[in-house]
């Protein structure tokens, strides 16, 4: 996950070195010029359907500084992240527990059970993390059964950090303002620094699941019944009380037969 969104940010910053004549802000909005006032909204019926391109969502964040400038950038990416997450949460929910399942493995469980139990914090610790795959955590929590506007909370304030840097990153580029870049550059590689730190935490919170959750099968995959205990002993025959007094007493008290 972390190296497409590398490769992307740097080969804007490749291209604006090497070509500033074709990656500055006066000629993308040339480009976009036919489009008129539609360009915005095009650019979010991108943003909306970008999950499915599987393209980054930071490389769209960096075209929005750099066409729409901060806050219109800002703006449009944060909510087209909103809504594409909404996307992302039907079509899981509907056709993605199988393929989770799949990708997840032995971890299945453990993500499930956290996401179904903390939907806002687990996909606000997805978006703010860079190393985890955004997109992927939000349909395995959706498919866990995490409600959707909670999850979809949690996925646009933890996108609003990531998102702001990005997009500063993608305006500086644009604009040639070297020193914005290399700061917003810095406060990506913190927010990197940020997301194995919560990794980290979260993979201690699964780990502690996995040790604590009961073994299932029959007697824990084989292990042995205790001596005496209802499935390690043959069942012994119910004997009622009245059928043990007359027998310790020796006296016959069944009724006598008619000759």
């Amino acid at each position: 996950m972390v190296l497409p969104v590398a490769a992307s940010l740097l080969g804007l910053a490749a291209l604006r070195l090497l070509g500033p004549d074709y990656v500055s802000q006066e000629q993308l909005t040339e480009w976009l010029a036919p489009l008129g006032v539609w360009a915005p909204v095009v650019f979010l019926a991108f943003l909306v359907v970008r999950p499915i391109t599987l393209l980054p969502g930071q490389l769209f964040a960096a075209v929005g500084g750099m066409v729409f400038g901060f806050w219109w950038g800002l703006i449009l990416s944060l909510v087209g992240s909103l809504l594409s997450s909404v996307v992302v949460h039907a079509l899981a929910r509907r056709h993605g527990t199988r393929a989770m399942k799949r990708w997840a493995g032995p971890r299945y469980d453990a993500l499930r059970t956290s996401a179904r139990k903390h939907d806002f914090v687990f996909n606000f610790a997805s978006c703010i993390n860079p190393l985890a795959p955004t997109d992927v955590m939000l349909a395995l929590s959706a498919s866990s059964g995490a409600r959707l506007w909670p999850s979809a909370l949690g996925v646009l304030v933890g996108s609003i950090p990531g998102t702001l840097l990005t997009v500063v990153y993608g305006m500086a580029v644009g604009r040639g303002q070297g020193v914005v870049m290399v700061v917003s550059g810095v406060g990506l590689v913190l927010s990197l620094v940020l997301g194995l730190w919560v990794a980290r935490q979260v993979m201690r919170e699964q780990a502690l699941f996995q040790r604590q959750s009961p073994r299932t099968g029959p007697q824990a995959e084989g292990s042995e019944a205790p001596p005496g205990s209802a499935s390690g002993s043959a069942e012994s025959p119910r004997v009622s009380p009245r059928t043990t007094s007359s027998t310790a007493s020796g006296l016959n008290l069944s009724p006598p037969r008619v000759t």
